[in-house]
């Protein structure tokens, strides 16, 4: 099955998302995110360390630590936190599953997936995460974890 990106990728999305400051910059707790969000905390915690390492959190240790974005929301696109966690070559696979589908030799997709590819990274380079913010990413109670969790048409009654 084609997966744009993997799990891992829409966890650290949703968290991110989430995370965003509305103001000023603020310290998160991995544990409370995953919480609101209704994702698991280990396997977040291990996403949470490549967006570390690709540049887009900071992790501070101690009482009253957890992570820090290190950049501006708006200057974070989706398509760089997806290459952060699922590797730069994450949209060079052919959507069929060949292994020697390419230029050279390509599958009976591939000039639709190319031609659908290069629309879809302009689309991703373009989105940052405030604007997914600013679309309704305000992340409340999980209904899995207890809380409630209002999204589209019934978070606006």
């Amino acid at each position: 099955m084609f997966r744009l990106y993997s799990k891992g990728c829409e966890y650290a999305i949703r968290a991110l998302v989430c995370v965003v400051p509305r103001g000023e910059a603020r310290r998160f707790q991995a544990a409370e995110i995953c919480r609101r969000v209704g994702i698991p905390e280990p396997y977040t915690r291990k996403v949470f360390q490549a967006l570390v390492h690709g540049g887009f959190l900071s992790a501070v240790r101690g009482p009253g630590g957890g992570y820090e974005l290190t950049r501006d929301p708006r200057a974070i696109t989706l398509l760089e936190v997806i290459r952060a966690v699922d590797g730069e070559e994450t949209f060079d696979h052919c959507v069929m599953g060949l292994p020697e589908c390419g230029s050279e030799h390509p599958c009976p997709l591939h000039p639709l997936w190319s031609e659908t590819k290069k629309r879809l990274l302009g689309r991703l380079a373009g989105q940052t995460l405030q604007d997914l913010a600013d679309l309704g990413g305000d992340c409340e109670e999980s209904p899995t974890h207890g809380g409630t969790r209002k999204r589209g048409a019934a978070a606006k009654r």
